[in-house]
Parts: structure tokens; C-alpha cells; sequence
């Protein structure tokens, strides 16, 4: 009746709103019976046992992680039993599947760790504005699980030396080592599991968690709430801190970071009532000593020296000295440095490389065995000047093209000179050289010098010089007319 009654009504020209108000019903509902014939019937929804022979499938894309739409998919193509009900009915049967797995699941006990006990590690990830552009950083937050005080650092990758060089730092901003540190199932930490579930853990990471002293643990698959109280800092990082605010620069966005979490560690925590900052004197007395920092501890890696006797760490190469080629040695990434070790011995250290593909050869690791292949020992005392910088490149590519013939000469005076007054005093002379275009092993001792420069007014450059003197010797041989 209630169908005819709208029909009718439209038919007299009344508005949508107006019909739903004299029937007493929605305008949606209104608009929904007049694009459907009076006499519509109802088809009754197909009951979810219908399809119950889906449940186990679901259950098993459910432990592998599979979106519902995906699920969908993959029944609908089934060349056995395909599944044709609606896809309202697939999610429905798939929230049945998922409430049953909720409902037989173990319950979550909540638990304290006892003071110096629990550290909760996790990332997080988020979009930050610095200056005017919208950045992707990542961060690693930390929180105790007696105190509940927090730690952030801010990073640009969830790789590993960024995860162990920011615990260092929690470490030293905590005070000392916790007992256990907690962590998700990251690669970074472990490479799997056995076949009885125990953890095969990262060779380097493990080795880190022995000399720092403290004991890993890893939350069970697929139960995240095991380190709940770090998870819930991750989301009050991005619901809490970050709205509302921009950075001029990382730096910006560290110190805005430590300020917060001073603040929030002063404040009384939810969990048990009091203040984290104040609980953490407690925490501190139980904790293990930290023996090193993020600036001094050196990170471990094992590298084969190859034929040119030279150690790939992290895309770069560094030289030792020759004669252990096929070795592997123990590699120490310090923040500024790289050392390089054989059976406890050290063998070299080196500037660390910022980039990647770059290379440190230090020239006198090569000594013995170029004693008797002077070119070979040039080409590389050359590569290790140039790698100085622009200016010493441009002052070797013009000693190469113009005193071709005294090039080894030239490399040993600008080596010495590397030597006795060192590679910032060799920088200044040839850039002086450069602008004087005074090119020579004759000039660098006099551009060396820090007193003021004598300039004698109408005197022609060298270019000038060498350009006459040229024509002058072509001339006197017979070779001008």
C-alpha cells in the first residue's frame, strides 16, 4: 500500500521530500520505490551456511594476511566451486570467519615488567612537513615497560645501522641497559625462525646485544600486542605530536621530538598513575652499565679483501695493506671512521665514506708491491691527491696535459708537500696556483706560505711564459721559418 500510495502521490507532482513527509518515511526510501515497480518483491539474502564450505580457505588468507577484496578474487576464479553470491555476502561470511578466530583467540593478560626489566622497541613511520615539503621520515620509539618513559629518534631508513646507533642513543638518554629489549619480527633483528620457532638472529645484531649486555626477546607472529605499550607510542607520536606542527629541518624536527618527550615524560602516565621521570631513578639502579656510545661504537661486519687488495663495506671500498688478499677480516664501522682488523691486529683505518661507490686507498699499502712498477704507483699516488678535491683535480689535469713529461716529478712534489704541511696547506697552494696559473713543482713552496703574497705589477703569467719559450725553442732548432 505504502508503494501505490507513493506512486500515486508522484503522479500528482509532489516532491521526494514532500511524499516522505506525508508517508512518513526517508527521501532515500522514497526515491528507491519509485524507480522499483509497485508490485517488487523482496529476494530473501542467501543464508552464509550456504557458503560455509568457504571458512577454512578464509582462515588460511587470513593467517597469510589477505584483504577481504583479494579473498574475493581469488574465490570468484576458482575453477572447481567459484563463488557467485554477492560481495556484500563475501564480507560477511569473512567477519563471521574473523569474529569466530576472535572469540576462540587466547586471552590478553596484561603484564609489569619489574624496574630495569623491559624495554619496548618498535618503528613507526609518518609524513612530516619540513619547510614546505611534505617529507617521509621514519623514527624508533622505545618505552620502558616499568616507567613508561619514552624515547624518540628520527631517522630517513629502517636499516640496521640507524636501528643500532639509535638504541645507543636511547641508551645514554635512559641512563644504562635494560635486561630484555623487545622487539617486532624485523629483519633488522631477525633473519626467520627455526623449525621449532626459536629466532636466528642477525649476525650483527646479535653480536651487538652481547657486548651491550642485554638480553633480545621478540614478540610471538602476529601478535603485536605483546608490546603494546610501545605500539601506543607510536600512534601518540603521529596523533600527538606531529598535527599542527612544521620543521624548518631534520635538526628542527630532533629537537621538537626531545622537547616533547621531556614533557610527556614529566606528565603522569595513564597506565599506572605516576610520573615515568620520576620512576626512572628506580629503573637506573637496576640497569646494566653502557661501556660504549653512538659516536664511538664501532658497528661489526666480516669483509673478503679482494685482488686489488681492497674491503667492500656498504657499497664503498677501502685498501689494507697488500698481501691478504682472499682473507676475512673484522670490519668496525665507527661513526666517522671505518677499521679493518685481522686475527685482533688492525690493518687500516679509514675516513668512512659518505656515498656510495666511492673508494679510501691509502697509497702506502701498496709500497712493497709497487717498489718495482713505478706507473702503477703513479696512477695511484694521482687518484689518492685527487681524491682531495676539485682544486687538487684541476691542478693535476693541467700538470697531465701541460709538463706531461715530468708528471711523476710533479705527483712526488705534491705528495711531499701532503707530507710536511698537510692536505689543507696543499689545497691552498694549488688553488693559488690555479689562479696565478703558476703551474709547477718550482711554484708550491712559495704558494704554501701563509704570509702575504709578493705581486709584481706588469710580470706575464706562466701561460704567457711557457707559450714564448715554446716558440722561442721551436725557433732556435730550425722548426719556424
Amino acid at each position: 500500500m505504502a508503494r501505490s500510495t507513493i506512486q500515486y502521490l508522484r503522479k500528482r507532482g509532489l516532491t521526494q521530500t514532500a511524499i516522505a513527509a506525508q508517508v512518513g518515511c526517508e527521501r532515500r526510501t522514497v526515491a528507491r520505490a519509485l524507480a522499483q515497480p509497485v508490485d517488487h518483491r523482496y529476494r530473501r539474502r542467501t543464508p552464509l551456511s550456504a557458503w560455509a564450505g568457504w571458512e577454512p580457505a578464509i582462515a588460511q588468507w587470513l593467517d597469510a594476511e589477505l584483504p577481504a577484496k583479494r579473498m574475493l578474487e581469488l574465490a570468484r576464479a576458482d575453477a572447481t566451486t567459484p563463488f557467485t553470491a554477492s560481495a556484500a555476502t563475501w564480507y560477511r561470511l569473512v567477519q563471521r570467519v574473523q569474529r569466530a578466530r576472535a572469540a576462540s583467540a587466547p586471552p590478553v593478560i596484561r603484564f609489569e615488567g619489574l624496574p630495569g626489566e623491559f624495554l619496548q622497541v618498535d618503528w613507526g613511520e609518518a609524513w612530516v612537513r619540513l619547510g614546505v615539503a611534505l617529507v617521509r621520515r621514519v623514527f624508533l620509539a622505545a618505552r620502558l615497560k616499568y616507567s613508561r618513559v619514552i624515547a624518540v629518534r628520527w631517522t630517513t631508513a629502517m636499516t640496521l645501522e640507524p636501528l643500532l646507533r639509535g638504541l645507543l642513543e636511547i641508551a645514554a638518554e635512559l641512563g644504562g641497559v635494560p635486561w630484555a629489549w623487545v622487539f617486532d619480527n624485523m629483519k633488522t633483528v631477525t633473519l626467520g625462525r627455526t623449525a621449532d620457532g626459536t629466532p636466528r638472529w642477525n649476525p650483527v645484531f646479535a653480536r651487538f646485544a652481547t657486548e651491550l649486555g642485554f638480553h633480545a626477546e621478540l614478540c610471538d607472529p602476529y601478535a603485536p600486542q605483546q608490546k603494546g605499550s610501545v605500539e601506543n607510542l607510536v600512534k601518540f607520536v603521529k596523533t600527538s605530536f606531529l598535527p599542527g606542527r612544521t620543521f624548518a629541518d631534520d635538526a628542527d624536527l630532533g629537537q621538537q621530538s626531545a622537547e616533547w618527550t621531556a614533557t610527556k615524560n614529566h606528565e603522569p602516565s595513564q597506565a599506572h598513575g605516576q610520573v615515568p621521570a620520576a620512576l626512572l631513578a628506580a629503573e637506573r639502579a637496576a640497569f646494566g652499565p653502557l661501556a660504549t656510545t653512538a659516536a664511538t661504537d664501532g658497528l661489526y661486519r666480516v669483509a673478503t679483501v679482494n685482488r686489488e687488495s681492497l674491503v667492500r663495506v656498504d657499497g664503498n671500498q677501502y685498501s689494507v695493506p697488500t698481501g691478504h688478499m682472499g682473507q676475512a677480516l673484522d670490519v668496525r664501522l665507527v661513526a666517522t671512521e671505518v677499521v679493518l682488523s685481522r686475527d685482533g691486529v688492525e690493518l687500516a683505518r679509514h675516513e668512512r665514506c659518505t656515498g656510495r661507490g666511492e673508494r679510501r686507498r691509502d697509497p702506502a699499502h701498496y709500497t712493497e708491491a709497487l717498489r718495482h712498477r713505478p706507473r702503477a704507483r703513479l696512477v695511484l699516488e694521482r687518484d689518492s691527491l685527487c681524491a682531495l678535491g676539485p682544486e687538487v683535480t684541476a691542478y693535476i689535469t693541467a700538470i697531465c696535459r701541460r709538463r706531461r713529461e715530468r708528471m711523476a716529478a710533479e705527483i712526488d712534489a705534491l705528495v711531499a708537500l701532503r707530507a710536511t704541511a698537510g692536505p689543507a696547506v696543499l689545497q691552498t697552494a694549488v688553488t693559488r696556483a690555479l689562479a696565478r696559473d703558476a703551474i709547477g713543482a718550482e711554484y708550491l713552496p712559495l704558494l704554501a706560505r701563509q704570509e702575504p703574497e709578493l705581486v709584481l705589477p706588469q710580470v706575464p703569467g706562466q701561460r704567457i711564459i711557457d707559450r714564448d719559450l715554446a716558440t722561442y725553442e721551436a725557433f732556435a732548432h730550425g722548426r719556424v721559418a
